[in-house]
């Protein structure tokens, strides 16, 4: 589309501005959106990147040519700029961030009625492009931001009202924990510490700022290889837990108290058991709606409590229309069942009754609420899960046809006499409970990611390489 190489799909569009995304192109899709919209109102904010001010500017003038009227709200989490958007129902949202990307790139997350735009509208709008292009638009005229343009403050607002749907007097009264927190200088900063401050617990705070270079002070994925940093001033500071977050805080990396750098499926394990444990005192019903792509350890946990575990394709769009639509037809938060789930890849929870979409922040407060109301270490509590160990593989993509990989990668894999599950372009397939292999074309990158997860270590190692000498036999004789 348009002779440039950016990725366009339901986590949103990525690139690199002025490269592989042009500035020009960046207004276009401002246009196309505000005519996708009918001029409707929208709301927008951004993260913390170098890029992101211009590419905010550029949409901007394309969703004002288009006829809307704009709310900015500046630099703000994702999470915020969701939560915000669906309590005050404005019609259109847009968010301006790379999130875990490395810096040079930078994305634009695309809303729709209550969370991103599915598939369908994306190839609206994308034909909507496409005629701005061949229409050849005068893009470059001057625009009017007086009538059409506000700014708003949402950050207080989201505090007030998380603040409000967790037992924040007995949090604050007997909180003594000490807390690392590295926001990698994304917009998390601007929420976390503060938050965590009006919970009473005592702040450490890294990376926290740019350099002096006005370069981001760590890459900014939170993984372990990334969180030197943290573990360290854990260990050597003897805190209770640590957290991180990429640019745009919709995700979540935990450290516990020892400096252990904790895999991204345990914080919403954390938070699972808790509230299976706490509706199981009253004979709620739990529902938990994850991907593909998460632990085995939900699984274990849910059959624990008698609960449902809903799977839904990778990306936050499926998981958000899923508890969606189940507190639609009647399992609210005034129902006999609750509703909640998460990516288990990133840390971030879903709590469809306060934000319907990935929270990072949401799942901070949790952890601190749960560490506070079981009187235990998270050492301690992480110990209490079931175990499991996985392992991934990323292989680029290259010039190969997605579809057609998937489809004899999959043939393959039945010969083999693997029962094979494929929801969208995602195959899964495993034993029961025991392990589980995925093989899952990103959204946001050109590379097909493998994840392999068992008991044993060396059977997750041992089915990833399977798979992937697999799928570099499809990849090679395609290209």
């Amino acid at each position: 589309m348009m002779n440039e190489d950016f990725i366009f799909t339901i986590s949103g569009i990525r690139g690199i501005p002025g490269k592989n995304l042009s500035y020009e192109t960046i207004k276009k899709i401002g246009l196309a959106y505000g005519i996708w919209l009918d001029g409707k109102e929208v709301m927008i904010g951004r993260d913390t990147r170098p890029s992101s001010v211009k590419v905010q500017s550029n949409i901007v003038s394309g969703l004002i040519e288009a006829g809307c009227d704009i709310i900015d709200l500046e630099i703000c989490p994702t999470p915020i700029v969701i939560y915000t958007k669906n309590k005050e129902s404005i019609p259109g949202g847009i968010i301006v961030t790379g999130s875990h990307n490395p810096p040079e790139w930078n994305g634009i997350k695309l809303l729709s009625d209550y969370t991103f735009m599915n598939k369908e509208e994306i190839n609206d709008m994308q034909q909507i492009l496409e005629k701005i292009h061949l229409e050849a638009r005068d893009i470059n005229k001057a625009v009017s931001f007086d009538q059409q343009y506000k700014n708003k403050e949402a950050i207080s607002s989201y505090v007030n009202d998380l603040l409000s749907i967790i037992k924040f007097d007995g949090i604050k009264n007997k909180n003594h924990i000490c807390i690392g927190y590295d926001s990698g200088a994304g917009a998390g900063k601007f929420v976390v510490p503060d938050l965590l401050k009006k919970l009473g617990c005592q702040i450490s705070l890294i990376n926290n700022d740019f350099d002096e270079t006005g370069r981001f002070p760590r890459i900014i994925e939170p993984i372990q290889a990334n969180l030197t940093d943290l573990m360290n001033e854990i260990k050597d500071n003897n805190l209770d837990i640590g957290f991180a977050q990429d640019c745009d805080a919709d995700r979540l990396a935990m450290i516990g108290d020892g400096g252990e750098y904790y895999s991204e499926d345990v914080s919403l394990a954390l938070i699972l058991q808790y509230y299976a444990q706490e509706m199981a005192k009253t004979n709620r019903e739990i529902i938990f709606v994850t991907n593909l792509a998460s632990s085995l350890m939900f699984d274990t946990i849910i059959s624990k409590y008698n609960g449902k575990i809903l799977r839904t394709p990778v990306g936050e769009y499926y998981l958000a229309k899923s508890m969606f639509d189940l507190m639609k037809g009647g399992h609210d938060k005034n129902s006999n069942s609750f509703v909640f789930g998460g990516e288990g890849s990133c840390g971030g929870v879903i709590v469809p009754h306060f934000n319907n979409t990935r929270d990072g922040i949401f799942a901070a407060v949790k952890i601190i609420e749960i560490l506070l109301e079981r009187q235990e270490r998270i050492s301690t509590l992480v110990a209490k899960l079931p175990k499991f160990s996985a392992v991934r593989e990323y292989i680029p993509i290259g010039n190969a046809n997605v579809k057609l990989v998937i489809k004899d990668l999959k043939d393959e894999l039945i010969n083999e006499g693997y029962d094979v599950q494929q929801i969208d372009f995602d195959l899964r397939f495993g034993q029961d409970n025991d392990w589980f292999v995925l093989v899952h074309p990103s959204n946001t990158e050109p590379i097909f990611r493998i994840i392999s997860e068992a008991k044993e270590k060396s059977n997750a190692q041992k089915n990833l390489q399977l798979t992937s000498d697999l799928l570099k036999l499809q990849l090679n004789a395609k290209s």
